[in-house]
């Protein structure tokens, strides 16, 4: 599928041989594989460490960004732990170098990365769960929308893909916040709210719906993830709608729910707690604010810390608060 996700047979085996794919089977609390073109993509703290793919040789390359490989962590400056440059290495020097490589994302990874990875390791590991996460950081080439004009084309990013083990499956398309970071602002709920809007198409879906069938594909066959389903037809066995969600977890007294509410309605809502409406307001900011308000689902929850969440099964309603 060109410039959609997924990978060929060499890079499935040759991975599968490697000390990396080792690494990661035994680490499914804090590492994931998601399935990138041409390319396995490897989080740590949903901070990629490292892209693996095949060489012109046909040997496995791994790019990882020379930051990972410092000695960064154990300096007490914070304005030395920039990016470094991107590094090409074998799969072998990031197993070896992974506990360098753990400390240097712990330092520079956000409380909502860690949340997220927790929510989806917790979520995967659970075998009674409805849902299975399969894309982290998901991002849909434009390319690959050039049937819409540029202007309509989803250049955005969302934190989670997940679908549901039985027929017809749903796929869940998930934001996810840590306290009230970034609820407000340009880059805030409403800019999630508006590519919500924008990615909900027929390309952009289409698209979406034949990557999972190819990524469900390749991670059975990577024998990476457990209990995940198999895609005949994708017409027929995924649900008629994807559905959009955005999760709020919170280890503070006050939860950001009334925050939310002020970016979500140009009206205090006292079932929100509204106490202040944002300037950056779906309802008044873009025409369709009441329409994509009702199609999302907005959950929360207060959590003991960013990687003690509770929830092993992302989408459970009663995971969260009422």
């Amino acid at each position: 599928m060109q410039n959609l996700r997924g990978i060929n047979s060499k890079l499935i085996s040759s991975f599968k041989e490697s000390k990396l794919c080792q690494l990661i089977k035994e680490n499914p609390d804090r590492l994931l594989a998601c399935i990138r073109n041409n390319a396995i993509g490897i989080y740590y703290n949903a901070d990629r460490i490292a892209m693996v793919s095949l060489a012109k040789d046909g040997n496995l390359k791994c790019e990882i960004n020379s930051y990972y490989l410092s000695d960064f962590y154990l300096r007490e400056n914070k304005d030395t732990r920039e990016a470094g440059i991107d590094e090409t290495h074998v799969p072998a020097d990031i197993v070896t170098s992974f506990e360098k490589i753990k400390k240097n994302s712990d330092l520079r990874s956000t409380p909502e990365k860690k949340a997220q990875q927790a929510l989806v390791s917790a979520t995967n590991a659970n075998k009674d769960s409805a849902w299975v996460c399969i894309d982290i950081e998901y991002r849909q080439s434009t390319k690959a929308q050039s049937t819409l004009v540029e202007a309509n084309r989803f250049t955005g990013r969302f934190d989670i893909i997940a679908i549901s083990k039985e027929k017809p499956y749903r796929i869940a398309i998930i934001e996810l916040k840590y306290n009230d970071a970034a609820i407000g602002g340009k880059s805030g709920v409403v800019k999630h709210l508006k590519d919500f809007s924008k990615f909900n198409n027929n390309t952009c879906i289409e698209n979406l719906k034949k990557e999972i069938k190819m990524q469900l594909s390749n991670l059975s066959e990577l024998e990476i993830l457990k209990d995940i389903p198999s895609i005949d037809d994708i017409n027929q066995d995924f649900a008629a709608e994807v559905e959009f969600y955005m999760i709020f977890l919170y280890d503070t007294e006050l939860s950001p729910r009334g925050k939310v509410g002020g970016c979500l309605f140009k009206e205090k809502h006292p079932e929100w707690g509204t106490k202040r409406v944002s300037k950056y307001n779906a309802e008044i900011e873009f025409p369709e604010g009441s329409y994509i308000i009702q199609k999302v689902a907005f959950l929360f929850k207060r959590v003991p810390s960013e990687l003690k969440t509770g929830i092993n099964d992302i989408l459970e309603i009663n995971n969260y608060e009422k």
